[in-house]
């Protein structure tokens, strides 16, 4: 990843600085974050436990008691969300160090596929229009990147979007890849073939909601023969998105719900599949990409987000709104076999231990 970034945006060495003193950390996210939890709150929850490692005091930040944050500490804000601005902003006037793992993209198209009517996508299409024609434009988003010291972006792609779209100095910017956990190399199908059945299945991770797409691959391979396992429960108020998938589901595709991440099953998950299948509209750049790649295990991933940047040629790209080219997609995936070399590139450069240094070593820069 290194090699595709400019020079005006420095990346991160992911080797231990001999300088880098143990710090106070302490790590926000919304307030319900864990109610639905996704990508975010597993990046935050490995972030924390690996920068402890590294000898720092890291825990989750409790504004309503935690008085004593000086000079010196940071507080780690994980996702962009318009509440953050005013404790972001209070702590910044007391000289505590801000950091965002900004975990946020931005196209117009997205917009467009947003449920509700019609007026309110019409709204944000129109919003993304002024922003993209007026970075200066005033807005809780802007406010927020630009008072925080530091931004990490999970990527390239997500680094040039705060630079164009919101005119952050290229100085506050650090790119920090998303990380994943290496226990997912040792995986073994065992556990979950003897639960499920040993038939040949695409698994599909990640929670039901229209941005991860689940029902148009619902309906691309709907009388294609091919055993499709979807493991995930619906967000909180997209309960009829996830009826509309069991609606559209034939007998061959199976919905397991919810796996925890620590759960064994679901790396077997991930060692016991044909192919990992992410149909999101976009992923920035989809942590169960990440833990499917230490098993090898061929991938089909959306063109929109970063992904491309991780994965390069070890992967199939589609985009939403073709189901003929998606079940395409899927088939060629199949037929691949699984690739020590996508193990090897992931396990070499996205662990959460290369995270953390980089995390820490951006900390110093602040």
């Amino acid at each position: 990843m290194r090699s595709q970034l400019p020079s005006r945006l420095p990346f991160l060495t992911t080797n231990s600085s001999p300088g880098v003193v143990p710090r106070r950390i302490r790590t926000a996210a919304r307030f319900d974050a864990w109610q639905a939890p996704g990508g975010g709150e597993i990046q935050m929850a490995a972030t924390e436990r690996y920068l402890r490692a590294l000898g720092n005091d890291v825990r989750a930040w409790r504004p309503w008691e935690d008085d004593d944050l000086a000079a010196g500490d940071v507080v780690h804000f994980f996702g962009s969300r318009p509440e953050f601005v005013a404790p972001l902003e209070a702590l910044r006037r007391r000289g505590v160090a801000t950091v965002v793992s900004t975990i946020a993209w931005f196209d117009w198209r997205n917009t467009i596929r947003e449920p509700g009517r019609a007026v309110k996508r019409l709204a944000a299409c129109v919003r993304y229009a002024a922003r993209a024609a007026l970075p200066n434009l005033n807005s809780w988003r802007r406010r927020l990147y630009h008072s925080a010291d530091l931004l990490l972006p999970n990527s390239q792609a997500e680094a040039e979007q705060l630079l164009r779209l919101f005119q952050v100095p290229a100085q506050r910017i650090r790119v920090v890849p998303n990380g994943v956990d290496e226990r997912f190399a040792a995986a073994r199908p065992e556990e979950f073939r003897e639960r499920f059945g040993t038939e040949p299945f695409v698994l599909c991770p990640g929670r039901i909601e229209p941005r991860k797409n689940q029902l148009e691959l619902v309906r691309a391979l709907r009388g294609s023969g091919r055993r499709l396992v979807i493991l995930g429960d619906a967000v909180p108020g997209q309960e009829r998105y996830a009826a509309a998938c069991r609606r559209a589901a034939d007998d061959d595709t199976l919905f397991l719900g919810r796996l925890r991440h620590d759960d064994p099953l679901l790396a077997s998950a991930y060692a016991a599949c044909r192919a990992v299948v992410i149909p999101s509209w976009f992923e920035t750049p989809s942590l169960a990409a990440l833990e499917a790649s230490l098993t090898g295990t061929p991938l089909v991933l959306p063109r929109g987000g970063c992904a491309r940047e991780y994965f390069g040629s070890h992967a199939e790209y589609v985009g939403p709104g073709n189901l003929a080219a998606l079940r395409a997609a899927v088939e060629r995936a199949i037929e691949k076999p699984r690739s020590p070399e996508l193990a090897d590139l992931v396990s070499n450069t996205f662990t959460w231990r290369h995270v953390a240094l980089a995390t820490q070593e951006a900390y110093e820069t602040v």
